[in-house]
């Protein structure tokens, strides 16, 4: 249970993270729900404190910590992609490359930063995700009792990803709250991958010195 509560806490972070981050990405244009969840006093708070990290651009900030949701779906869902052979470990391997992806894309938005061409990655990141997954509900083995709702599932990813960017408004916050809950499913109901126990060597005869 401990894969399922991490990929929730996976999107629960994302969704957290999205008021500020619509709101310093669209100002009076965000919508109305989202202006409405930015004005709590706890979002005031922690724009108050920015200044103390060493940043102010709230921009910059809400948007890089959303690449903790990236390592904690690669995290929750690392047992059950390696179960699907080696187009989820690549799978997994996607995932957690977001992360910095992320990260470094948002640290490179200003127009004078030194790699100012990384902004924006984490889209390409996500349609590698998305993508991906169509692969992996062909090339999982046949032979590992991979059920059918879970190569669909995965092979639903990028629908996901676009459905939930869709809904929330915003990339990759959004997006990160829609594969959060479909690891929730995968991590809570899907096959998992697990080492075999070591065979006991059989008795033979003793050994002499």
């Amino acid at each position: 249970m401990w894969s399922v509560v991490i990929a929730l806490v996976a999107a629960a972070w994302a969704f957290f993270l999205l008021p500020p981050q619509q709101t310093a990405w669209s100002g009076a244009d965000a919508p109305a729900w989202l202006r409405a969840l930015d004005a709590m006093p706890v979002y005031q708070g922690l724009r108050e404190a920015l200044p103390a990290t060493g940043s102010s651009d709230a921009y910059l900030v809400f948007g890089a910590a959303a690449s903790v949701s990236f390592a904690l779906l690669w995290f929750a869902t690392g047992p059950v992609f390696a179960a699907l052979g080696w187009s989820g470990r690549v799978l997994g391997a996607l995932l957690l490359a977001a992360a910095p992806i992320t990260l470094l894309s948002y640290l490179n938005h200003p127009a004078d930063a030194p790699v100012h061409l990384l902004w924006g990655a984490e889209a390409f990141a996500l349609l590698a995700i998305g993508l991906w997954g169509l692969v992996v509900a062909f090339a999982a083995p046949r032979g590992r009792g991979i059920p059918v709702w879970e190569r669909i599932l995965v092979g639903s990813t990028l629908a996901v990803i676009v459905v939930a960017t869709i809904a929330l408004g915003y990339w990759p916050h959004g997006s990160l709250v829609g594969l959060g809950l479909e690891a929730a499913v995968l991590a809570g109901f899907a096959p998992r991958w697990a080492v075999e126990p070591a065979r006991p060597r059989p008795a033979g005869p003793p050994e002499w010195n």
